[in-house]
Formats: C-alpha cells, sequence, structure tokens
C-alpha cells in the first residue's frame, strides 16, 4: 500500500473515530423555564434566545401565564421560532408550562397536583389552546410547574393526542399512551436562577456513564443576572467541548421513531 492510501485510510479511521466520540455523547435537551409576561423578566430571556441563536443550540422554553403575553412579546417569540439551524431544523420549541403556574392554592397543592380533575383539564387545555392561537403552533412537550403532577393530570395529559414529551415528570405515563417521560436531570443551577458551572461539571461528571442517550438541564433564564448567564455560557462550551449535540424535546422524541 502506497504512501497517499495509507494516509487516506488512517485519515479515513479518524473521521471514524471522531464521530464515533460525538456520537457517544448524550444529547442534551436544555428544558428553560418560566417565559411569562413580566416585562423585566420577559426581556431577560432574550439575550439567552439571542445566545442560543447566534451559537446554532437548540433549546425548549416552557411558557406559562401566555393570557398575559402582548403582542410585542408575542412577536418576539415568533421571531425566535423562526431560527433554524444549517441543516432547516428549528433552534427553539415552546412548550406547555401551565396556565397559572400555581401553588398551595388551596394548601398542599400544585397547578397540576392534588387539584381536580376539572381544574387540571381547563388548565392543561387552555394553556394549549393559546399557544395554538397566539403563537400558531401546536405543543407537544409539558413540563409541570415546580415539576409537580398526580395520577390525574397523567390522565389529562394522556387525552390530548398531540402531547408526546413530559419532562422531568415524577411520575411516568402508561406506555400505552405513547408520552416519553423524559427525566435525566443533571443540575446547572444551585438554586432556583443561579447557575454554577463548577456544580454542573460535577453532577455531569458523575451523571454520563449512566445517562448515556439524553440529558436535562434545566435553568430559569428569567431569573438569571449577568453572572450566572455567564456560567451557563461556560456550561454551553463544555459540552460543545465534549461533542455533545443539542435538541429540542419533541425533536428528540421524534429522533426514536425513526
Amino acid at each position: 500500500m502506497n504512501k497517499k492510501y495509507i494516509k487516506i485510510y488512517l485519515l479515513t479511521i479518524l473521521y471514524i473515530l471522531l464521530n464515533i466520540s460525538i456520537y457517544a455523547q448524550p444529547k442534551i435537551i436544555l428544558k428553560l423555564d418560566d417565559l411569562q409576561a413580566k416585562a423585566k423578566l420577559f426581556n431577560n430571556a432574550l439575550p439567552v434566545f439571542d445566545y442560543l441563536s447566534n451559537n446554532s443550540i437548540k433549546a425548549g422554553f416552557g411558557i406559562m401565564r401566555m393570557q398575559n403575553i402582548s403582542d410585542s412579546q408575542i412577536s418576539d417569540i415568533i421571531n425566535y421560532l423562526s431560527k433554524k439551524d444549517s441543516n432547516g431544523e428549528p433552534l427553539f420549541e415552546i412548550w406547555n408550562h401551565g396556565l397559572d403556574h400555581t401553588r398551595n392554592n388551596p394548601e398542599g397543592t400544585w397547578e397540576f397536583s392534588g387539584t381536580s380533575y376539572e381544574y387540571q383539564k381547563a388548565h392543561f387545555d387552555s394553556a394549549n389552546s393559546l399557544i395554538k392561537n397566539k403563537l400558531g403552533i401546536t405543543a407537544h412537550t409539558f413540563g409541570a410547574p415546580y415539576n409537580q403532577i398526580d395520577t390525574t393530570f397523567l390522565r389529562v395529559m394522556s387525552e390530548d393526542k398531540n402531547m408526546k414529551v413530559l419532562l422531568l415528570g415524577k411520575l411516568t405515563p402508561d406506555k400505552s399512551t405513547g408520552i416519553n417521560n423524559l427525566k435525566n436531570r443533571v443540575n446547572m443551577e444551585i438554586k432556583t436562577g443561579f447557575v454554577n458551572f463548577d456544580y454542573f461539571v460535577k453532577n455531569y461528571n458523575s451523571n454520563k456513564n449512566k445517562y448515556k442517550d439524553y440529558i436535562v438541564l434545566q435553568g430559569h433564564p428569567v431569573y438569571w443576572k449577568a453572572d450566572s448567564f455567564n456560567q451557563f455560557k461556560k456550561v454551553i462550551e463544555f459540552l460543545k467541548s465534549e461533542g455533545c449535540q443539542f435538541v429540542t424535546p419533541y425533536a428528540y422524541y421524534l429522533s426514536l421513531k425513526k
């Protein structure tokens, strides 16, 4: 074998090894919560959208209290939903994060735990309808306020045939529903709104061999101040250096069906 073919052979082997390394890494699902109408909080999320767009990073944003979202905010969201990667795939997914995000009303309950079927059904369906009517999209993913759900909610969610993904559900829908509960969680916030890079790396390294298919990273960009945003950027750069791919929740679900 002459030197030319040896070089081609070695480059081919290197290419295969690199791709094996990349695809062996877990997919990263960014679960970014609490997008809402309050101007200060909504505006805090916009630089995060911009950063992810500029770096072609896919993410899912949970929207809540959408009945209060203004027309200008709707315009901003629709603009981000139009962003695509180099393959023409959407960068962002908007998912249902509840109608009013309540807890302790009454005491010891959450919007989708401890409340009646009628209450949960009305809140779930209303939130999905608002997403459809205001954004022109069908929601396929749900993440509960405070990640709190009960068996009543599993019934409610299963009745919506468009719903395919539950994020960080403490209970898992029956397989017959076709709903995937994505619950391989690795923390990057030491508490709500406070991202810590070192804390994340420790959690990531202790879980990446267990969570080989995907990892869900939950964050709350609406509460991030400058330091947390910078820590988040370090998390993203670290994951990119690891060769991880970023996916939206519903796109991950669809990939499992191929």
